[in-house]
This record gives structure tokens, sequence and C-alpha cells, in this order.
């Protein structure tokens, strides 16, 4: 609708409320990061936040701005800057080194594989809990509270966000098996964030507990200025509301990553390249040699770009003059990713921009007071997994039975508040028997 109407801000009205939609990246760039403080609010979501509905207003990302939101980001500080994020960096190399194995011993699940490795990670860091099998308990039941919430998140997925009077009608009614569902939902929701935390909790007092997020500030409590069961409250939402979200879109990210490679080889030949004159063939890239990869670190940003993980609209409340009070700003980050002007050919999948030119990062991580706490942790993570598959694998499209190629669809089915890659095949082999017997041993 931008481009029909010929400009990057338009708004509308729905039942009383406005709409401003951000298209470009200048928009948003204006509006949520230079006048982040009067953006950096939580517009209303009844099916969401409403306590007769799925009551996740404690969770980090739909919280208001106010004294829970303050100190979630207080708690926060010691984790999520870059110098911080390097702590965590021995439990994303050993994790990805596992998934590595499994990806030699079965390529036909990826989404599984990606699933295990990515709540790995999480889990370790948030927790200090190890996950050691596809079907562990937590991860199935995040997987689930996770798509749960981002169809319900779904702007107009639900009457009830436009007509809130409807919260009151009682389950039982025939009429009502969507509230019957966020029900279920909200039980769900809140046996993840109590278990996890329990989980954790336990395992201090016994004197097991492994380092991790929650741990800390479990022992930073007698500092925090708050009642004991305050805190905990705090901790746990503050801690389930990271792991559910960041799992998925890590696992989405990894997708878009594997189809990108497989329909442009001459990519992922680029960055194999710079591997190996940089790494050599005698070892799986680390951290420290992240610096000395621009290809690798380029294919990340590319990836972001190309079929952003993040949220199709990314909503924030304005409380000024000019556009009315109460406003809801929606960023839409496929238009914003899809800029001709900043990003030239935006189809095509070209790491290259971002090495010969000044295109600007995309917007993978949101903007201002509400940009992603642990983007540095996630950016890790997809470095040392990108790098380490790049290494050591080949990443080609599949075959039919009479050996012709297989050409995977880009199509995307937007059935949530994130995108939904479609199925897809493809081959995934180590590159020699060097590589094979390097990922085996490591």
């Amino acid at each position: 609708m931008g481009q029909q109407l010929q400009t990057d801000i338009f708004s509308f009205t729905v039942f009383g409320q406005t709409m401003v939609v951000l298209n470009s990246a200048a928009a948003a760039n204006d509006l949520l990061e230079k006048r982040s403080s009067i953006y950096s609010d939580r517009p209303k979501m009844t099916v969401i936040t409403d306590e007769w509905l799925l009551d996740a207003r404690k969770g980090l990302s739909v919280c208001p701005s106010g004294p829970r939101f303050r100190a979630y980001r207080k708690m926060m500080q010691k984790f999520v800057t870059r110098t911080a994020a390097t702590r965590y960096h021995a439990y994303q190399e050993v994790e990805t080194k596992a998934f590595m194995k499994r990806l030699l011993a079965s390529t036909d699940d990826l989404e599984q594989s990606f699933t295990q490795a990515t709540a790995g990670i999480i889990m370790r860091i948030t927790y200090g809990y190890e996950v050691k099998s596809p079907d562990d308990k937590f991860v199935t039941l995040a997987s689930i509270v996770n798509e749960g919430v981002l169809r319900a998140a779904l702007p107009l997925n639900f009457l009830v966000d436009v007509v809130p009077i409807l919260k009151y009608i009682p389950a039982w009614m025939p009429a009502a098996g969507w509230k019957r569902d966020i029900l279920t939902l909200k039980s769900q929701k809140d046996k993840l964030v109590e278990e996890t935390f329990s989980w954790t909790k336990a395992s201090l007092q016994a004197g097991k507990a492994q380092s991790s997020m929650v741990r800390t500030l479990l022992e930073d409590i007698p500092q925090m200025g708050m009642p004991e069961e305050e805190a905990e409250d705090h901790i746990k939402h503050l801690a389930g509301t990271m792991f559910a979200a960041d799992t998925y879109k890590s696992v989405t990210t990894l997708r878009i990553f594997v189809l990108a490679m497989a329909l442009y080889p001459d990519a992922q030949a680029d960055a194999q390249a710079e591997i190996d004159s940089v790494v050599g063939q005698n070892r799986l890239p680390n951290f420290e040699d992240q610096d000395s990869l621009p290809t690798v670190n380029a294919i990340i940003q590319e990836v972001n770009r190309w079929i952003p993980a993040a949220p199709l609209f990314q909503d924030d409340v304005y409380r000024g003059y000019l556009i009315p009070k109460g406003a809801v700003l929606r960023m839409y980050c496929r238009a914003i990713t899809r800029d001709p002007t900043v990003y030239p050919e935006p189809e095509t999948f070209n790491p290259k921009r971002f090495l010969e030119g000044n295109a600007p990062l995309a917007p993978a991580f949101g903007w201002g007071r509400r940009i992603c706490p642990g983007r540095y942790i996630a950016e890790s993570g997809l470095f040392i997994a990108f790098a380490s598959m790049l290494a050591a694998f080949t990443i080609s499209k599949a075959r039919d039975e009479h050996g012709n190629e297989i050409i995977p669809e880009v199509a995307v089915k937007e059935k949530s508040l994130r995108y939904h890659l479609a199925p897809f095949k493809c081959d995934i082999k180590p590159r020699s028997e060097r590589h094979r017997a390097l990922v085996a041993d490591a």
C-alpha cells in the first residue's frame, strides 16, 4: 500500500484505533531511534495481555513501560552487552559441534535438528539446562506456546482485539471455541514459565546449578531492592520470554540460511574460500576468527534482510501530539527490507551489498528502546552456526529420482506474526572425507 500511495508512512483507523505504518528504514529510524523516548510503549493487545485471556502482560516483549519494564532492563544489563555476550561463546561452540555431528548422521529433519541446537544454546544460557533430545519436554512446550502466541498476536486475528467486551463470553459457550483455545494456551504458557524457572531454582538450592542468567539473578535478589517473591516473579517472566521467542527466531533464520545457500552457490563458494584462507581445513571456525571473516558476516546480514525472521510488524505506541495520542506505530519489516532505493534488486540474495556499498543493516532486532536485548547473543549464535556449516558442508539443491535438480521455491506462509518459510528440500553433505572426520572428531 505504501508504494501505491507513494509514501513511506501512512495511517488508517480500525474501530477508532489509529494505525501508522512505517514502510522505510528512514521513517522507522527517525521515529523509533531519534524520538524513542515517546515511541517506546507497547500497544494494548486484548488477546495477549488481558487477564481474562492469555494474560501475558508480564512478558518482556509486550510489557508496558513502567516499573516492571525498567526493572527488566536493569536486570538484563549484565547479560546483554556485546562484551557480556562473549561469556556464552563456550556454550554456543559446544552445542554447535553437537549439532554438526547430528547433521553427519542425518539431514532428514533439519527443523528438528535446528530446534534442538538453538534451544540447547538458549536453555544453557538462560537456565543452565542441557537439552539432550529433540523431544525434550521444555523444548516441545516452548514450540507449542510460541506458535500459539504468534498466531494470537497477529493483528485482527481475533475479533476480541477490536471488540474487547467479547472477552467476557463464557468459555463453555458453543461460539467460544476461540476463547477455549486461548485459555489452553495460557495454561501451557504458565506451565513453561513456572517449570523452567523452578528447575533452575531447585538446582541452585541443591548446589548443582550451572552458570546461567537465572542462577545469577537469583543470587542477586538481595541487592535488587524488592521483596524476594516479587523479584522471583520478575525473573521467571523475563527468562520465559527470552527462551520461547528466541528459539523460534533462530530456527527460522537457520532454515533461511540453508535455502539461500542452496539457491545461491556462488555466495556459498565465496564464504568457503574465505574460511579456507583464514581458518584452514584442519579445524572448525571459532569466535576468534569472526573479525577476519567479513563474507560470512555479510551472509548473516543478507539472510536477515532477504527473508527477515523478525515479526512482520513491530508495534509501538506514540504518546505525542501531531500523530494522535495512543496511535500505534507499525513498522513493516518486509517493506523496509524490500526498498529498492536502499537495497538494489531486493529479491536477490546478495551478501556483497554489505561488503561493497553502504547498505544499512536490516532491522532484524527492532529499533529504539524496544530493540531486542539479546541481539548480541543471537548474532554470536548465527555466526558460529553459519561459519561451521560453511566450513564443513556443501549445501545444494536436492535431486529427483532422475537426477534432475529440484529448485526450492522461496515461499513464505504468513499465518502468524512471523514468517513461516514453506518446506523445501536440499542436500547437505560434507565437503570431503577430511571435513567429515573434522566434524566427527570435534
